[in-house]
């Protein structure tokens, strides 16, 4: 097992692509601190499938995008394993699909704050136990959205563009401490999320975009769980501050 004696962080963990790389890293050896903000039965059904695979999890509720929010996650998970080695930034929410001219200041607010915010406060927050280790993990879930830029998006674009240069920038102050970070940039994911997504798009365009991938589908939250598991290991020791686009192959 790669990860045996690890500890993770998965923020938006009970759903999605959180709850995908929170089941690889427990099936490689990590215990887990799966962070929530409402649906607490969610999270609950996926700390039993983590116990079940004889590792240790907790279940911690939090709104992360505020940094108290954040510092109490952190401790709670050191409180309850007494170390923290991986953080996963995966907590994030989509945006209406607006022109910037019809785009509610609200609702830019809001995704700036859960999908960038979040990351720097929870990354923030973290610091302070992996300098304690002298090593750690940060992978950030990005999108192809930060790069392809499609128009009617600018709120989830814009953050999840800040969260790759978050990336880049952290990997450059943290590396001489021992500290990784990187950044997974999927395309369209299986999960509710995606489906809305894809619903909203429309079927002609959805089989559109398949035809313009070389793999023919769209991804699985098990396939950036697979990536992920890779990334925090000890084989990726000498990868940092990349952006990963898995998104296919798309064209």
């Amino acid at each position: 097992m790669l990860l045996k004696g690890k500890v993770a962080i998965v923020t938006g963990g009970s759903r999605g692509i959180g709850r995908g790389i929170a089941l690889a890293l427990a099936e490689d050896g990590a215990d887990l601190a799966i962070n929530y903000r409402k649906d607490a039965k969610a999270a609950e059904e996926t700390v039993k499938r983590i116990q079940g695979m004889g590792r240790k999890a907790i279940a911690v509720q939090g709104d992360v995008s505020s940094f108290e929010a954040a510092k109490e996650l952190m401790l709670k998970a050191f409180q309850a394993f007494g170390r923290i080695d991986i953080l996963v930034n995966s907590a994030g929410i989509a945006s209406r699909g607006n022109f910037v001219e019809k785009t509610e200041v609200e609702e830019w607010n809001r995704v700036l704050s859960t999908n960038l915010n979040a990351a720097f406060f929870c990354s923030k927050a973290v610091l302070e136990y992996m300098h304690r280790n002298q090593e750690g993990n940060i992978i950030n879930i990005s999108s192809i959205a930060a790069s392809t830029l499609q128009a009617g998006h600018s709120p989830y674009a814009v953050s999840k563009a800040g969260l790759e240069a978050l990336t880049k920038v952290l990997a450059k102050e943290e590396g001489p401490r021992g500290v990784r970070v990187n950044a997974i940039a999927p395309g369209i994911v299986k999960t509710d999320m995606g489906d809305r997504l894809m619903k909203a798009m429309g079927d002609e365009v959805v089989k559109a975009r398949l035809k313009g991938t070389p793999l023919g589908r769209i991804a699985y939250p098990e396939d950036l769980g697979h990536l992920a598991v890779f990334l925090v290991s000890e084989k990726a020791s000498y990868i940092t501050g990349k952006v990963i686009p898995m998104d296919g192959g798309i064209l």
